[in-house]
């Protein structure tokens, strides 16, 4: 199988990360929540790994960073843990959001918490939300500011430093969903103003399914969106307020994340080749579906997101014959609705094509040459 879906899920993992998991699995502890060495030693290693995250996204001991089990609960914290705490207020977000932040949005639009959700769109259809599309939403009750770094649909790109510094100006927290882009671009929370950032370990950071994380100015205070053991304050009823422990309630996927640490540094470590490498066959991947006159295409500048759609045919028909020629594509919403009612693809979604590390040139020309089959067979 050819596999193009890297932005579901990476599926090249470095041997580094099975290394660092399965020398876990082997020699279990739960970190913080007893006295004994395993325990800490365990507890060590997760910190350790907390700790490799910020330097690698330029946050510093202003920065706190809590494990999640992907960028989804790490969106959800961001998003409750800062807006509940009072009434009132409106966010402003974009059209290209994932549901992991358009649906916790809604949920406190309909429960009162919020009076308003305010979708920017790009000024310039073929152009990203810019920092004068985000200023033109905003006013004096604008609690949060929530923009998707790379959009999954078709690898729209954001100018968060230009976004962070209008936001810093404002004094309104910044919001960033990281996803699609940690791996793939440089990330410097502190130049970019970033007050806080959703990382899902699984993609572009070569981890295991089941990490993420959320890394966030200490001076923004988050409220737990999950209660439970926590080790510390154990005789009371009430959820701790500590950070990192007050938001990480119960047995952590201890083996994930320092899976995750070693696939991180080995990513950065290699970042300039490996990105070099997925440009080269995203260019390549572009340009051939550019030449097919009855390819549609909906990703206008270099991206490892690709998406089109085949002139005439349903989305879901295109990847359903390329998976019935092994290669492996995503068709559909994407989970990101109001970027495709804004692409005018609603009705039928599209095809997304994400390269990844584990790709070669090949796969590429294999799944060009299976597209025009496509297309000289099927399109009217």
């Amino acid at each position: 199988m050819i596999y193009l879906d890297n932005a579901a899920t990476s599926k090249f993992k470095p041997k580094c990360m099975f290394d660092a998991m399965f020398c876990q699995l082997g020699d279990s502890a739960n970190p913080g929540r007893g006295g004994h060495s395993d325990s800490i030693d365990c507890a060590i290693r997760i910190n350790d790994t907390r700790a490799a995250l910020k330097a690698l996204t330029g946050a510093d001991d202003d920065y706190g960073l809590v494990f999640t089990s992907g960028c989804t609960e790490a969106l959800n914290l961001a998003i409750f843990g800062c807006l509940s705490d009072k009434t009132g207020g409106n966010v402003v977000t974009t059209v290209y959001e994932h549901n992991s932040v358009l649906r916790p949005l809604n949920r406190l639009l309909q429960t009162g918490i919020i009076s308003g959700i305010r979708y920017v769109s790009p000024s310039d259809p073929s152009q990203s939300v810019t920092a004068q599309d985000i200023a033109a939403a905003t006013d004096g009750d604008t609690r949060l500011i929530a923009v998707n770094h790379v959009s999954n649909v078709n690898g729209a790109t954001a100018d968060v430093e230009k976004i962070g510094s209008f936001a810093k100006s404002k004094n309104i927290p910044f919001l960033v969903d990281g996803a699609q882009s940690l791996g793939h671009l440089r990330v410097d929370m502190k130049k970019c103003n970033i007050s806080m950032l959703a990382g899902a370990g699984h993609k572009a950071l070569h981890g295991s399914q089941g990490t993420g994380f959320l890394i966030f100015e200490k001076d923004i205070k988050l409220h737990p969106i999950r209660f439970g053991g926590t080790g510390t304050a154990s005789s009371s009823l009430t959820q701790p307020e500590d950070v990192p422990e007050g938001l990480e309630s119960g047995t952590m996927n201890t083996a994930g994340i320092i899976g995750l640490g070693a696939a991180a540094k080995w990513t950065y470590d290699n970042f300039d080749r490996i990105n070099r490498h997925v440009a080269y066959l995203s260019s390549s991947m572009l340009y051939g579906l550019s030449k097919i006159p009855q390819v549609e295409m909906y990703t206008k500048t270099l991206s490892d997101v690709i998406s089109f759609n085949v002139r005439g045919a349903d989305s879901t028909d295109v990847a359903d014959y390329l998976n019935d020629n092994d290669v492996a594509v995503r068709s559909g919403l994407h989970c990101a609705p109001l970027a495709h009612r804004f692409l005018g693809t609603e009705e039928r979604g599209t095809v997304r094509i994400s390269v990844g590390y584990n790709n070669n040139s090949y796969h590429v020309s294999r799944t060009l040459e299976l597209i025009e089959k496509f297309c000289k067979f099927s399109c009217p």
